[in-house]
């Protein structure tokens, strides 16, 4: 701390007026407060995107980084149900979040980070909510400097929180009904918001939001319903502004969708499934042995057992004349579950039809609470200097539920303050006028995060459920024909006494996955990569300096030091058990560098560099994880080595002023990724093109494209994971067995999961009549599921369609979702070596009324 006080006046300094300044080009701070009447559904950028370099004020086409906004309109009502919706306003999206509760997108085919007024939220797992939120900007690459360490270094939305109005009293009313499927199933779906906002003084305003949803998701057993509840007060005079905003959000019940396991190429052409049961694999001693099956029914009994072993082309066949009709598996001897195979000659298994809106287990309930706090605090020391303090809260509790084999308790707080002084200053340099605005100041942070996890050998069983079965019968228990129930009676995920054989109606005695009750129905893994208590605070002086040289050059150049404590212990800790406690510290360091020239007054040239260290939280949660090896009882250090580097080029043209607005950029990073749940780290590299344009000539069409290109691969993947081979119906290749026995090595891999091309949209054209109508889709390139590159995803599309009718005080909308009825998919799954399907939602239609006085 001594070393930040030391420094602090040093990067201070750095940012005061010199004294070669003449006191006559002061530029003076002009705050303006947007009336009711503004337009606040522009399709072109309007306001300055303090998004990217903290609150100095540029336009859109003067920031040298791919930014692009989406305002309220559209945040209120363009259908975003996901993170994966936000692919229509931005490109460099990656549709991957399959599994119903992601509010991060997937950008630039890496993770990316949640923003609130310019203070990093943690994205915790729930459905999309915006009742706190009336804009937001999403950015490409790493954040800037002022912002601190951070890990998601592909990208990052800044959401924009609803602000009191001082002007007049307003109040709207919103209801979503729905929703109708007419190819299939529908359901019962409500949203209801109320937003009230006004003065109560010539100085002080006040906003409330409230936000009820109930709703019954397109997939059978889904639910995704939420209160939340928003409050802000905000106060102004000449030189102090005051924003204080609190939201909590109760996501009472949802549900956690993983879609089609058992991918096929067939699946994905065809829609045909193979169903019926999967055949075990057991190792006892040396040897591997599998059941020999009566029938492909879930409840069939075993008739006998034979041996396996690997032959050449990695699967695992049956040894001639080892066939036995005892099983090997006794109480005194226990066989232990390594892997998976499917016999599709075995009586009752073969392919079927798969409705895509099955699936998922009515037994699964997942739940988040979450709230925040902000208090923001401006002051104008004179008119080129202003100082600001930023102060961010956030407390979630989250219980994951899924498939009655995965369960995650985690807690998470956050304590964010970030001190800036800016100044804005002007000098005469050989006939060259040179203008400074900076930032520079210091980030106190503080993260602590909590998870106790039962992941009860979830990726060895789950491709062997049967999706044609009773969804109920997705557990373990009734997969390995156990007798034991979890005696908590809840849903939480526990297969046996820790530690004492279980004796299985189908396969004898086995052993299981060491559980223990952790409360609330949990029994959890008291040693594992992710189970673990942890505590870092990190330190953070920044300085970030916008220089402009005339009317036609420009160079942003900011860096960053941090100071990271950092410690970790098992919340989980058995009597006897190890204790696990590990502490220690690091430095990060980044710095980013953006010189731009402008050829004229509406066009933008720009280069951008960008090296950072990062902190990369990551399993289950957003905690720091246990190390491998020697050092599993540590703190994992590759976790605190994070290294991002990105070079990209651009060019923005207003080629229309307040008509058309275009964008190109291209570029390249190297990043190191966050560990997954083996304690494994993927280097990525990757490099993509990316444009947008935003066409809007006058109040009645409106319009965006944005058009990308991707290719990456990782330069180390390990191929532990559910299925490293693939599922393939040929009673030999294995899944489910974590890489053990397919034994495929680690190394460097295309990243799979990501279109190499994608091409998203809207054009919206209103009459002056109040009629309107709005056309959104987007269309994807081929795209592989696994390394194994045993099932590709053909050429996506998807269109949206909303018909509407506004007047000024009342309006009424009608959406169908996914016009043409295509059958898409997503990866059900984050990770290269998993084979889940998540089909897109069908044919839909929503209903929306707005009333506002």
């Amino acid at each position: 701390m001594y070393a930040i006080a030391l420094r602090l006046p040093l990067l201070l300094a750095a940012s005061l007026p010199l004294q070669v300044f003449a006191a006559d080009t002061q530029l003076q701070t002009v705050t303006v407060q947007a009336s009711s009447s503004e337009s606040d559904d522009d399709a072109l950028p309007t306001r300055p995107p303090t998004s990217v370099y903290g609150s100095i004020e540029a336009s859109v086409l003067d920031t040298p980084r791919s930014v692009v906004q989406v305002n309220a309109e559209q945040l209120a009502n363009g259908s975003i149900h996901s993170a994966d919706d936000l692919v229509k306003y931005a490109p460099g999206i990656t549709r991957g979040g399959g599994q119903n509760a992601g509010i991060a997108p997937q950008f630039r085919a890496q993770g990316s980070e949640i923003f609130q007024d310019g203070q990093r939220a943690y994205g915790v797992r729930h459905p999309a909510n915006f009742n706190a939120y009336e804009s937001a900007d999403i950015v490409a690459g790493p954040s800037s400097v002022t912002y601190g360490s951070v890990s998601g270094s592909g990208g990052y939305v800044n959401y924009l929180s609803k602000k009191p109005n001082f002007t007049e009293f307003k109040t709207k009313l919103s209801g979503e009904l729905g929703s109708w499927v007419p190819d299939g199933t529908s359901r019962s779906s409500n949203k209801f918001s109320i937003d009230n906002t006004g003065p109560l003084s010539d100085n002080l305003a006040y906003r409330v939001s409230i936000t009820k949803q109930r709703q019954q998701d397109f997939y059978d057993n889904v639910d995704n319903n939420f209160d939340a509840f928003y409050g802000a007060l905000a106060w102004r005079n000449d030189n102090v502004r005051v924003d204080w905003n609190a939201s909590y959000d109760n996501y009472y019940d949802y549900n956690i969708t993983h879609g089609w396991n058992r991918a096929t190429q067939d699946l994905v052409d065809h829609g045909k499934y193979y169903a019926g049961r999967a055949t075990p694999i057991f190792q006892n001693g040396n040897t591997l042995w599998s059941p020999v099956l009566a029938s492909g029914a879930a409840d069939a009994p075993t008739v006998g057992w034979v041996q396996r072993q690997r032959n050449a082309q990695g699967q695992y066949s049956v040894v001639d004349g080892s066939f036995q009709t005892a099983s090997p598996n006794t109480q005194a001897s226990p066989g232990s579950l390594r892997g998976w195979v499917y016999d599709p000659t075995l009586a009752g298994n073969g392919e079927q039809s798969l409705s895509s809106q099955v699936g998922q287990r009515k037994e699964d309930e997942s739940s988040s609470r979450r709230f925040t706090t902000q208090l923001r605090i401006e002051a104008d020391l004179s008119p080129t200097i202003t100082v600001a303090n930023s102060t961010f809260y956030q407390r979630s509790r989250d219980i994951t539920d899924a498939v009655g084999a995965f369960q995650v308790q985690s807690k998470d707080n956050i304590f964010d303050n970030r001190f800036e002084f800016r100044s804005r200053n002007e000098a005469q340099l050989g006939g060259w006028t040179l203008r400074d605005e900076s930032n520079t100041g210091l980030i106190y942070r503080r993260e602590f995060n909590q998870s106790i996890a039962a992941n009860n050998s979830f990726g060895s069983t789950i491709n062997a459920y049967d999706l044609t079965q009773n969804p109920s019968g997705k557990n373990p228990g009734d997969l390995l024909g156990l007798d034991a129930s979890n005696p908590a009676g809840g849903n939480g995920a526990w297969i046996g006494q820790p530690g004492v054989p279980q004796y299985s109606n189908y396969y004898g005695w086995l052993n299981l996955a060491a559980m223990y009750p952790a409360g609330h129905g949990l029994y959890a893994e008291s040693v594992a990569p992710y189970t673990a208590e942890s505590t870092w605070s990190t330190q953070t002086l920044f300085s970030q300096h916008n220089l402009k040289f005339g009317d036609y050059l420009g160079l942003n150049i900011g860096a960053s030091r941090s100071w990271i404590d950092a410690e970790i212990d098992n919340p989980f800790v058995l009597a006897g058990g190890n204790k696990r406690k590990d502490s220690d510290n690091y430095r990060l360091f980044a710095f980013q560098v953006s010189p731009y020239v402008k050829p004229t007054e509406n066009t933008t040239l720009y280069y951008t560099f960008d090296r950072s260290l990062a902190v990369n939280t990551g399993f289950f949660s957003n905690g720091l994880g246990w190390g491998s090896g020697t050092g599993a009882n540590q703190l994992n250090p590759l976790a605190f080595q994070s290294l991002s580097v990105l070079h990209e080029v651009g060019v923005k043209v207003e080629a229309l002023p307040n008509q058309l607005f275009m964008t190109l950029a291209a570029f390249k990073q190297a990043r190191d990724q966050s560990p997954d749940s083996n304690n494994n780290i993927a280097r990525l590299q990757i490099k993509g093109v990316e444009a947008t344009v935003r066409y809007q000539p006058d109040d009645h069409l409106r319009s965006g494209l944005n058009l990308s290109k991707l290719s990456a691969y990782n330069e180390f993947t390990s191929q532990a994971g559910f299925a490293s081979a693939g599922f393939i119906a040929d009673n030999g290749t294995v899944f489910g067995d974590n890489n053990s026995l397919n034994q495929r090595p680690s190394g460097r891999y295309d990243a799979v999961q990501i279109p190499e091309y994608t091409a998203s949209g809207y054009v919206d054209y209103r009459f002056d009549s109040g009629f309107g109508a709005e056309l959104s889709g987007w269309w994807t390139s081929s795209w592989y599921l696994n390394l194994s590159k045993t099932v590709k995803i053909p050429d996506e599309y998807n269109l949206d369609l909303a018909v509407y009718y506004r007047q000024p005080q009342w309006s009424t909308t009608l959406r169908v979702l996914n016009l043409t009825n295509e059958l898409n998919f997503v990866s059900g799954l984050a990770g290269s070596t998993n084979t889940f399907l998540q089909p897109m939602p069908g044919r839909t239609l929503l209903a929306q009324v707005d009333y506002q006085f």
